[in-house]
């Protein structure tokens, strides 16, 4: 097997498990509150901010595989713990080691995969590339989450939990068997690369691009966060049934409004995947509003599958933007510090927000922050229609890439 096949086989197993977000009601079954839920999640991300630069560098410094290799051996160890899970103090060792491990993968992964195909000639395929990997990936982790779900609704949680050690191990062992191309560490002492990659980062091309990336990110993480207990009730009381005995339909919801809308995202022509990358800032949160106003099933998760199409087609776009204008040196130090800036962002969120539910509602905490963040969306557009920002959120890839057609 090739080395691109293996890629695309890593890619399938990471992108594929068998429980998704109805591990929300599975804390909740054990007893566990929309604030103690919402705190291990902000700790999780202060984790991806405390982690990012360190794990970073070690992708930079010393080999973007054994920091994926790193990153892919802690998963198994967290699943244990969320197999085992009885109280918030295990719940908060699950979510730091989860942490450690993403940020581990995250930026490395990626370089790996570029300098790989540079070294093969093949950079210029990167975009097609990752189109290929996510119409492999996303039908594969549809059939699995939905799969996940009914296994909980009819045997408990633990069975999905198991199933989901189980990919994590043979993803270890898929990763082993890539190879590592010229890998070059760079010259530069630890603290002068990152502070010459923080000083690279606050250029304006880069610094209004993570942004506006931070900004959407925080705009679907506010439509999917607590989506299936939310959902779940109203659809068991449409149903006059128990949220416990919706996990299935969820699960096949969530498929349908998380996962199979974003094989429409990254498969959009040029041309709309450049008007949903436009329209992300203030679209997600207005469909998160609408998604309160009108609580209809269905609705909800038509308006679902449409924030998940635009947000996947901004994220597709931002992520091949930011390898385009980042130097290879600095590449996984790079996305690691967008990727440390944004989870201390997130984390603030993700603790304000549990609070706000116990305190307000989840429907109506829904609305406010929807409100709040369409504004901000509207701001972003605002500037770059009158010109202040139109130059560093332009996607310049695609021009680079209608030049060489």
């Amino acid at each position: 097997m090739d080395v691109i096949k293996k890629y695309k086989v890593l890619y399938a197993l990471m992108n594929t498990g068998f429980v998704g977000n109805i591990l929300v009601i599975y804390y909740l079954a054990k007893g566990l509150t929309y604030t103690q839920i919402g705190i291990a999640t902000a700790i999780s991300t202060i984790g991806f901010f405390l982690f990012e630069v360190p794990t970073g560098v070690v992708g930079d410094k010393i080999s973007r595989k054994k920091s994926v290799l790193i990153g892919l051996t802690l998963f198994p160890i967290g699943t244990i713990i969320l197999i085992f899970l009885k109280n918030f103090p295990m719940l908060i060792a699950y979510s730091i080691i989860t942490s450690l491990s993403v940020t581990f993968i995250s930026g490395s992964l990626e370089a790996w995969l570029y300098d790989n195909l540079k070294h093969l000639g093949k950079e210029k395929e990167y975009r097609e590339l990752m189109k290929e990997i996510k119409t492999i990936t996303l039908p594969l982790s549809a059939i699995t989450i939905v799969i996940g779900s009914l296994l909980a609704q009819e045997y408990g949680f633990k069975l999905p939990l198991i199933l989901k050690l189980i990919l994590e191990i043979t993803t270890l062992m898929t990763a082993l068997s890539i190879p590592e191309y010229e890998f070059k560490k760079p010259e530069l002492a630890y603290h002068v690369h990152v502070l010459h990659s923080i000083k690279e980062l606050m250029k304006p091309n880069l610094f209004w691009l993570i942004i506006m990336a931070i900004t959407v990110t925080m705009s679907i993480n506010q439509f999917r966060q607590y989506f299936e207990p939310y959902l779940g009730n109203i659809l068991a009381q449409s149903l006059k049934t128990t949220i416990m005995e919706t996990l299935g339909l969820l699960g096949l919801i969530e498929a349908i409004v998380k996962v199979l809308p974003k094989i429409i995202g990254v498969r959009l022509k040029e041309k709309w995947s450049a008007f949903a990358y436009s329209i992300a800032p203030v679209s997600i949160p207005i469909l998160t509003a609408l998604s309160v106003i009108y609580q209809n099933p269905v609705f909800i998760v038509i308006l679902g599958v449409i924030a998940t199409i635009i947000n996947t087609a901004f994220a597709f776009n931002f992520g091949i933007e930011l390898q385009v204008r980042i130097s290879s040196e600095k590449r996984a130090t790079l996305i690691s510090l967008y990727s440390m800036i944004s989870a201390l962002i997130m984390a603030f969120f993700y603790g304000i927000y549990g609070f706000a539910v116990d305190k307000l509602g989840l429907a109506e905490a829904r609305l406010v922050f929807a409100l709040i963040l369409s504004g901000i969306g509207l701001a972003f557009k605002g500037a770059q229609t009158i010109g202040i920002l139109k130059e560093p959120l332009k996607l310049k890839h695609l021009q680079l890439h209608s030049k060489e057609k």
